[in-house]
């Protein structure tokens, strides 16, 4: 038996998960990208790794306490993640960029796409089909004047019922093409510029600027999280008591590079834990 938790979480800080390489004519350090849509992600092994090492941290603080107050008691690390011999129960999934925050005069606009709200939300019926180079009004948007997305100008179509469950995360949503999605995500990246700084001297070294790109802080991010039953010997809901241990981590150290440049911070948004059971291991909290 398979359990899937889909996982939501906020940008405190731009993120750079480095893909190794450059693109000609704009960063040096570039961020992984999905290669069939060119949208920025998260791959699922630096998800897994993050919260592996987190979760070691807080089994550790918890042999310094008693029994009753131990956040991960019973709960085995190495058959959660697996070891170099043996897969572990779990599988992490790479994060989707769900909502995209984009600068417009209304104020910051969140983008998505039908496809993105279908998969995570369930919504289906309220947005139409055929969308071209128009936007979708969801929430939070005047829809009696055309709305600048940076600096591509588009005509919207009037919303027709807003979402509860999403307006309690961003205030203004609109709907667009997978092009036009995809082509808006990577024309307003963050691209930072930065020096070596020469250890000896504390001064920029000659010749060593570069710039790296990040996902933008305020980007709503969704992964799965797959827990393996049929090898579990550990009792209730493994995964809710996993990520409630390691939101403070996430929301302090946070994931991927350039973290002493003030990157990386994730804020979990465990309210919104998709789950088909309830409980958890040592009464953990959704």
């Amino acid at each position: 038996m398979w359990e899937y938790e889909k996982v939501f979480a906020r940008a405190l800080d731009p993120v750079h998960i480095g893909a190794g390489g450059y693109r000609l004519g704009r960063v040096d350090n570039t961020i992984v990208r999905d290669p069939a849509t060119d949208v920025p992600k998260i791959p699922g092994t630096s998800i897994s790794g993050v919260i592996r090492a987190f979760a070691e941290a807080v089994k550790e603080e918890d042999e310094k306490k008693s029994d009753t107050d131990k956040i991960l008691k019973g709960i085995d690390i190495e058959e959660l993640f697996g070891t170099e011999t043996k897969k572990g129960i779990l599988r992490f999934y790479d994060g989707q960029i769900i909502f995209f925050p984009v600068s417009s005069i209304q104020g910051t606009v969140w983008i998505t796409t039908k496809e993105l709200l279908n998969y995570w939300f369930g919504v289906k019926n309220e947005i139409p089909d055929g969308l071209g180079d128009k936007a979708f009004a969801l929430c939070g948007i005047d829809t009696t004047k055309p709305l600048n997305l940076g600096w591509l100008l588009l005509e919207i179509e009037k919303n027709q019922s807003p979402l509860s469950q999403i307006v309690n995360w961003v205030k203004r949503i609109v709907v667009l093409s997978d092009k036009l999605f995809s082509h808006i995500i990577n024309d307003n990246l963050e691209v930072r510029t930065s020096v070596k700084i020469d250890k000896d001297t504390g001064t920029a070294v000659e010749g060593a600027l570069f710039t790296y790109e990040a996902i933008p802080r305020g980007t709503i991010f969704g992964f799965e999280i797959c827990h393996d039953k049929t090898r579990n010997s550990i009792s209730g809901n493994v995964i809710k008591a996993i990520m409630n241990a390691v939101s403070p981590y996430l929301k302090n150290l946070g994931i991927g590079g350039m973290g002493t440049r003030g990157f990386g911070r994730l804020e979990l948004l465990l309210n919104n834990v998709d789950s088909g059971s309830t409980g958890g291991v040592n009464d953990a909290q959704s």
